[in-house]
């Protein structure tokens, strides 16, 4: 792992693939910023050797929820000198349910059973160290995905004191980024798609989206797309229990070039 990491710095600090964006528009600087609304729906289970814990179907969260997402992309002229493009979102949701059968969870606790209350806060920041090679009307970027989780889960038994409090990867992820775009110039359309994977046992973490994206002014694009981030992890205190969990859905931005 340590020697997967040592060698993608190297990549980074070292290629001359890393160099400054070529804008359409040159009067333009190397700062972009956007802010986007992302459809999301929250999915995946909680699996031990006694039960498995739908997210959606056990605890209840069906509904999807309407989050705000940021972005800020930093492009540089420098050529051993990555770009580096930051997102952030944070979602905050709860439900109720009535579990129709026992369920293990964490296997600290009795089961739980009957009426049950959860909430879940996640937030997720992607620091993404990139550079392209750019041939004709096609741009490929290749790059290191930072990926910064925080995420809890508290699960409580209505007619009971039971509740346990889930936690999900707490160290930093590096996950290797390649992304595809092919520039429309003709009809001001830019096409995008990316995607950051890791796997490592029975752990891993995705993160992929595309997009269509229109130039609706000289300095401002919107895009309209989809995107799937999610994750898996073991308890720690559990190493026979599992976490999956995911969001997904359609998104909204608009970007703004400086």
């Amino acid at each position: 792992m340590y020697k997967f990491r040592f060698m993608v710095v190297v990549l980074l600090l070292s290629s001359k693939l890393f160099a400054t964006y070529r804008f359409d528009d040159p009067t333009l600087g190397n700062i972009a910023l956007e802010v986007g609304v992302w459809n999301t729906n929250i999915n995946g289970d909680i699996t031990n050797t006694s039960t498995t814990t739908d997210i959606q179907k056990d605890l209840g969260f069906t509904e999807t929820n309407n989050i705000t997402s940021f972005g800020l992309d930093l492009k540089n002229d420098i050529y051993w000198l990555p770009n580096v493009y930051v997102n952030y979102f944070t979602l905050n949701t709860t439900a109720d349910s009535v579990l129709g059968s026992s369920k293990q969870i964490d296997a600290v606790y009795d089961n739980f059973s009957g009426s049950v209350s959860s909430s879940i806060d996640y937030s997720e920041l992607n620091t993404i160290l990139y550079g392209f090679l750019q041939q004709n009307i096609f741009e490929f970027d290749l790059g290191l995905n930072i990926k910064k989780i925080d995420y809890t889960q508290n699960i409580k038994e209505n007619d009971d004191v039971d509740d346990v409090t889930i936690v999900g990867p707490e160290d930093l992820l590096f996950l290797p980024y390649i992304a595809l775009k092919i520039d429309l110039d003709v009809i001001d359309t830019v096409l995008k798609a990316e995607a950051s994977i890791l796997s490592i046992g029975d752990d891993e973490a995705k993160d992929y989206k595309y997009s269509i994206n229109y130039r609706v002014m000289r300095n401002m694009y919107i895009s309209y797309g989809y995107r799937y981030t999610g994750w898996k992890s073991t308890n720690t205190n559990n190493k026979h229990e599992k976490y999956n969990i995911n969001v997904d859905g359609n998104y909204f931005n608009i970007k703004v070039l400086f």
